[in-house]
């Protein structure tokens, strides 16, 4: 490895460490993890709930009824806690990419990090790398609570639990990349909004918003024909349904929790069109980044 590559990988080391430095010490950080925790332990307890008081006395009860209790069994638990706590993860680190970014013009620090030798282009990559790791902690997160759930309520109402074994593992593993795969494109937009608006709130904000409002373009646009229908094949939430999908779904429709959108494209398909997105979203953030007077 020559000199200048090992200086180069030296400050971007350095800047990776101080932004782990500052995200271990937050308590915004810890707060988000616990909200996911508690938001995916909750929604288990509110199918419980639904489970406890019965099919009720409507038409096709008995087989709803059936249904909400096989989805809170241990066998079910990678497609449907993964994809319940889909919703909750990406919330909390679009907060956490967006205030990633945001917080340093609000705090006026962007401009500290250049007298420590760093480069601009590694403070934008050591922020979306620290942000793709804290999905992947919140994902895993949500999923360890998910399993303990789902353990105590099939142990309670004597549901399946399956096969422990190394092929349960290994789907398990691939629905958390997967999972995680979803959601680091919305964490990328809010480290973007947070670099353009200058503000965390706003950065998050505006995530949100594109978030939520894709949700609905897509469910219009899927009820129209013509070359408008084809629209939401190019947007992230349609290209994440299709990925979730290979988790596991609930229906003969492919529904799941927060999974509402068609979202039949092929899973490599899918993969490539985020993977352009995120490598698009990054590089635009780089050169706003670097033709930005960050001193202001």
């Amino acid at each position: 490895m020559s000199g200048a590559l090992r200086l180069e990988v030296a400050r971007l080391w350095h800047a990776i460490d101080a932004e782990l430095f500052k995200i271990t010490r937050r308590r915004m950080t810890y707060v988000l993890l616990f909200s996911v925790a508690l938001l995916v332990l909750v929604s288990y307890v509110l199918v419980w709930w639904g489970v406890r008081s019965g099919p009720g006395h409507r038409r096709n009860s008995l087989q709803d009824w059936l249904a909400l209790k096989t989805t809170m069994s241990f066998l079910r638990v990678t497609p449907y806690g993964l994809s319940l706590e889909r919703f909750f993860a990406t919330i909390a680190c679009v907060i956490f990419a967006g205030s990633l970014t945001g917080n340093e013009y609000d705090w006026r620090t962007v401009g500290l990090f250049t007298a420590k030798g760093v480069r601009r282009w590694h403070f934008i990559a050591a922020k979306a790398l620290v942000s793709v790791v804290f999905t992947a902690v919140v994902v895993l997160t949500g999923y360890v609570v998910a399993l303990a759930a789902s353990a105590w309520f099939s142990h309670l109402y004597d549901l399946p639990y399956g096969n422990l074994d190394l092929a349960r593992v290994g789907t398990a593993i691939a629905g958390l990349g997967r999972t995680v795969v979803v959601v680091a494109p919305f964490a990328v937009v809010a480290l973007l909004a947070g670099t353009l608006l200058r503000s965390a709130g706003q950065a998050v904000g505006a995530t949100l918003g594109v978030y939520f409002f894709e949700g609905i373009f897509t469910a219009i646009l899927d009820r129209t024909t013509g070359w408008t229908s084809h629209i939401p094949e190019a947007l992230l939430n349609f290209n994440g349904d299709s990925i979730m999908r290979a988790n596991g779904t609930f229906s003969s429709e492919g529904a799941g929790p927060f999974i509402f959108g068609s979202g039949n494209a092929p899973v490599w398909r899918a993969l490539l069109i985020l993977l352009l997105w995120v490598s698009g979203l990054l590089i635009f953030a780089l050169w706003t980044f670097q033709h930005r007077d960050i001193h202001q």
